[in-house]
């Protein structure tokens, strides 16, 4: 079912899109119903704030309705939408100046990439549901516990999925930038992670 609702969103995306264009006011109001929730998340997670990501929606539904004619739909416009979000996010971060540029992690590793940390399948026990549950926690504690930029990073690629382009793009940084902080925030995740990790496969 939630497939359905999600391809009905897409397939209503161009008519949605055609009446921004057209600067219908009333599209906005569509566009919330539709795509709302998710952007408030992506608001959400970046900002841990519920008001300010009440001011980050703000600021993402005026760039989306005065760019909007710089969408050319070479992307699903779901995730434009989230980019333009994820950016309205981080420009919130800097005004306030609660982003910082210059945090480093501990090198700990090559450039080799690692694959986003992984959730078990939760089986068909209401224990191993449980157990799920609990490592979903600590894996939400330890990304919120990544220093800036790392964290932001992780957010966009692994949690919202934007590819390394997207994330580069938003950020305001190289392909190669992006690639070398997510792959020092995966180590330290998996150093966080490692002891509930363990014990889940016991």
């Amino acid at each position: 079912m939630a497939a359905n609702i999600i391809d009905l969103a897409d397939s209503q995306d161009p008519a949605l899109v055609d009446r921004l264009k057209a600067r219908d006011k009333s599209a906005l109001e569509e566009l919330l119903r539709q795509h709302g929730a998710k952007l408030y998340g992506v608001a959400l997670q970046i900002v841990r704030n519920e008001t300010e990501a009440q001011e980050v929606m703000q600021d993402a539904l005026i760039s989306i309705w005065t760019k909007i004619d710089k969408f050319e739909g070479r992307s699903a416009f779901s995730t434009w939408l989230y980019r333009v979000t994820a950016n309205a996010a981080l420009m919130h971060l800097r005004k306030n100046k609660k982003f910082g540029q210059n945090v480093s992690l501990e090198d700990t590793g090559d450039e080799h990439d690692l694959p986003a940390i992984q959730l078990p399948s939760p089986g068909d026990t209401p224990a191993a549901t449980a157990l799920r549950d609990e490592l979903s926690s600590h894996v939400r504690v330890a990304i919120d516990g990544l220093p800036e930029p790392y964290r932001t990073t992780v957010l966009l690629a692994d949690v919202n999925e934007m590819s390394m382009e997207e994330v580069a793009e938003t950020m305001a940084v190289t392909v190669p930038a992006v690639k070398s902080r997510l792959h020092r925030a995966r180590l330290a995740l998996r150093k966080a992670l490692a002891p509930y990790l363990k014990e889940e496969r016991q």
